[in-house]
């Protein structure tokens, strides 16, 4: 969509992404829209650093089977600032981080800026979050501090160990509003690093029981998969996309 769209909040530029339904320019319909961290790595291989989640060819299958659609806007990282962006406190260092500037961006720039350009359904309930590792942070962490804006999340393999642990943040903000829904998903074994094996999954039990905690009902307004096999990988995440998108549009 832009090669450079200005960040105000963080002082920077972005390239963005636009995925557009294929019926699109032939209807006068609307959509929702689902925002998509680490944008180089969700429509193209030769764009991305490690795979991609094949968002475009997903979705126009899809459409040829008679789903109504949805826009997705694909924000890129910004490389070294990344992690910064999508945690309010920096992994290990315990210093502040920059998701709340990254949100004003979204909620402040860029969705007003989609919603005036493109036909959209504006309202929470068709404004979708999406994020994995920590894309998912940021996703996650989004839904709970602005839930009057992302009224639905999709998170892909949550480091849900850091701090601030977002399942007591949830009881805390308590971002339950009537439509809300949730999709967390990780591998059984999945790691990253020298992490121990199975870290994404242990504490998703706990986010779950929070969600229900402050509203949010089972199989209603949450979805929990732990994948057997599941790696921490854009070809995992694209696996499972196609589930997450059609529990969040449905």
């Amino acid at each position: 969509m832009d090669e450079a769209i200005a960040m105000p909040s963080l002082g920077r530029a972005r390239r963005i992404w636009l995925y557009l339904p294929p019926d699109y320019q032939g209807s006068r319909r609307r959509y929702p829209v689902i925002y998509m961290q680490d944008g180089q790595n969700l429509f193209d291989r030769a764009t991305s650093y490690a795979g991609e989640w094949q968002v475009d060819e997903t979705l126009n299958r899809l459409a040829a089977a008679g789903d109504p659609g949805a826009i997705v806007v694909g924000i890129d990282n910004g490389g070294e600032n990344r992690t910064a962006e999508y945690h309010p406190v920096l992994p290990w260092s315990g210093l502040l981080g920059q998701a709340n500037a990254y949100i004003s961006f979204l909620t402040d720039t860029l969705k007003p800026l989609i919603d005036r350009r493109f036909r959209t359904k504006s309202d929470r309930l068709h404004t979708i979050i999406m994020g994995a590792s920590s894309g998912a942070t940021l996703a996650l962490y989004a839904g709970i501090m602005r839930p009057d804006i992302f009224g639905r999340v999709g998170a892909f393999s949550t480091p849900l160990w850091l701090n601030p642990r977002l399942d007591q943040l949830a009881r805390t903000k308590k971002p339950y509003r009537r439509g809300a829904r949730v999709f967390l998903v990780s591998g059984r074994d999945e790691r990253v690093g020298n992490e121990a094996k199975g870290i994404f999954a242990k504490d998703q039990p706990a986010m779950v029981e929070a969600l229900i905690h402050v509203g949010y009902k089972p199989k209603r307004d949450i979805r929990s998969r732990i994948v057997e096999d599941g790696t921490h990988s854009e070809r995992f995440w694209a696996s499972e996309f196609e589930g997450v998108y059609r529990f969040l549009t449905g």
